[in-house]
């Protein structure tokens, strides 16, 4: 079993290595999750078809994970000043 953990431990490492920190996303509204409206102020360019591709639950909104599905999935990518930052 610990020789299943030690193999394991470096893909884990890998895999968080590559995942995105989500960048500072207001929510004017405080609902928790993020509007098109919301997205847009940091993603001008932001569509709403690339809004509905990114709120996969459909619920309307956009969660932190569904962000960082999009960032780790390369649907959109993260802004400038937090890459930079």
């Amino acid at each position: 079993m610990k020789r299943f953990a030690i193999v394991l431990a470096p893909l884990a490492l890998a895999s968080a290595a590559f995942a995105q920190t989500l960048p500072d996303v207001p929510d004017t509204d405080t609902s928790g999750n993020w509007s098109l409206v919301e997205l847009q102020a940091v993603w001008s360019d932001l569509t709403e078809d690339t809004f509905k591709a990114i709120d996969t639950n459909t619920d309307g909104a956009v969660d932190a994970t569904e962000l960082q599905a999009a960032l780790d999935g390369g649907v959109i990518t993260a802004p400038e000043a937090a890459t930079n930052g």
